[in-house]
């Protein structure tokens, strides 16, 4: 076994978990550096800990690595030495502890944005041997900064169960109006409080494009409906009384697509169609809805041809809010690729107009004063109709800031920027990497990466495109037939230094201009 590359590893992830606040009271990467544990205390004290056991996952993937089968370390409690995968599995069969853990030393819920992931020492390549070594210590770089953010989430989510919503500008990720997913085989609208102003309207089950379901103020989908009334002033509504719509007028008519955090059913509002988003039930605790509040807040400022148009909001209560936008006739982009490898109807003019819409959005909200970055741009956020074109969409993690820079909040790893992956720092210019993405995805018809092939043969894994996108290593394939100068913006926005990417302005007028020769 080369020690080397053992103590390689310790040292990497002690660093981090040690640089990292989430993990001030765990104890086991305190002397990990060294080669030493202490199991009973990590079987009392780690283990039921939440925030602790987050990362022994990760300890159990590098356990499983055929270069890590043989790293030992020294068990003070026993005094033995024991291998590394019996350290990694030590918390299977303990139980988690329900209570909250102790607070990390930060002034808020949020904890502070992680630091960068120290750099694991290099190794002289100087045989073959030598290079793996150095592919394996980035792809572990990649698997520690993984890990402390399965920490960070956790932590985050343990704290808000025991506190009051932050007033952060973080906002809830809820599917878009118009991925082509599997639709809910039925959903139960539910009566949950009587009310003086409107008839009661009698409990309705709405199956997927058969029935309709019309609300009023006396129908809700909550449970928790009723404490929403009564803690209902906790929440910062932002105002949103101006936008708000009556929930009689809206109408339900077929579900789209349900998430972990909301649902997207296709609607009806003074006879026009829309597209409604809200919280799944289980998701409307005070910290879900005030989330779902600045989502709303903030498409309300938008007013742009090139994002999905704002309609309004409607509620009975905070829980039951409903975002109302405009309905997509096309679906996602995503989806549209997808679906054009066996019609080819997708013409390449088309597309170009796409991607000139989409920069087009960029140009207007980099321009806000304050500039938003949406932080999740790919192929499923940007939708088609066929008359009004393509739009972005789905704002649910995108921050407004002040600042030229801003940590926090990831979106989908394929379409992110390096600099995002490698330590969370957010400018305008991860948007602009994510939009070179697209342009593969506009050029290939394929989910980024998904075509390419490790030196065995085998399909990359996530973690290993996140290292080498880090490393600048790995990029989306492009078509052969793809023009030089499409393909030679698209590789400007990939650019690892996000310093030298162009501005969604420079890349809108660039595509404007070649689009200009073909029509």
């Amino acid at each position: 076994m080369n020690v080397d590359l053992c103590s390689t590893m310790y040292n990497g992830v002690a660093k981090a978990l040690l640089g990292s606040p989430y993990f001030d009271q765990c104890s086991y990467h305190k002397k990990l550096s060294a080669g030493y544990v202490d199991l009973y205390r990590v079987r009392t004290m780690d283990c039921p800990n939440p925030i602790c056991r987050s990362y022994f996952p990760t300890f159990e993937t590098y356990a499983n690595t055929d270069i890590y089968a043989g790293c030992t370390l020294t068990d003070e409690s026993t005094s033995r030495q024991i291998s590394f995968k019996e350290f990694a599995v030590v918390c299977q069969g303990i139980a988690s502890s329900s209570s909250s853990p102790s607070p990390a030393p930060t002034g808020g819920l949020l904890p502070p944005p992680l630091p960068p992931t120290p750099p694991l020492p290099s190794i002289q390549a100087r045989d073959n041997e030598s290079n793996n070594s150095i592919t394996i210590i980035v792809a572990v770089t990649a698997i520690v900064v993984v890990g402390i953010l399965v920490g960070a989430f956790v932590y985050m989510r343990t704290k808000r169960k025991a506190q009051d919503p932050p007033h952060s500008t973080d906002f809830v990720h809820i599917v878009d109006p118009a991925v082509h997913q599997d639709p809910p085989t039925s959903k139960v609208v539910r009566s949950t409080q009587p009310n003086t102003n409107h008839s009661t309207a009698p409990t309705a089950t709405t199956t997927a494009g058969t029935t309709a379901t019309r609300l009023d103020s006396s129908v809700t989908h909550s449970t928790n409906a009723s404490s929403f009334q009564s803690v209902g002033g906790q929440l910062d509504m932002c105002d949103l009384d101006m936008y708000r719509l009556p929930t009689a007028d809206v109408r339900l008519v077929k579900a789209l697509a349900q998430g972990a955090f909301g649902e997207v059913w296709v609607g009806e509002y003074h006879g026009g169609k829309i597209a409604v988003k809200r919280l799944l039930p289980n998701k409307s605790a005070l910290p879900d809805v005030q989330k779902f509040i600045w989502e709303i807040k903030l498409l309300s400022k938008i007013d742009c041809q090139f994002v999905v148009q704002f309609i309004g909001v409607a509620w009975n209560v905070p829980g039951d809010m409903m975002l109302l936008t405009e309905f997509m006739d096309g679906g996602d982009l995503r989806s549209v690729l997808d679906a054009n490898k066996s019609s080819r109807s997708f013409t390449w003019i088309q597309k170009l107009k796409v991607a000139l819409q989409v920069a087009e959005g960029l140009v207007y909200l980099h321009l806000m004063d304050p500039k938003v970055i949406h932080r999740d741009l790919k192929s499923r956020n940007v939708l088609l109709d066929s008359t009004k074109g393509a739009k972005i969409t789905d704002f649910g993690i995108a921050r407004e800031t002040d600042d030229s820079t801003m940590t926090a909040g990831i979106g989908t790893f394929r379409w992110i920027a390096p600099e995002v992956l490698q330590d969370g720092h957010y400018t305008e210019a991860a948007d602009m990497f994510s939009f070179g993405v697209i342009l593969a995805e506009l050029s290939t018809e394929i989910i980024p990466y998904s075509d390419l092939r490790n030196d065995k043969g085998n399909v990359y894994t996530d973690t290993a495109i996140m290292a080498k996108v880090m490393a600048g290593e790995l990029r989306p394939s492009f078509a052969t037939d793809a023009p030089m100068w499409y393909l030679t913006l698209a590789n400007e926005c990939l650019a690892v230094d996000p310093d030298i990417r162009p501005t969604a302005m420079q890349v809108a007028y660039g595509i404007r201009s070649q689009l200009e020769g073909f029509v």
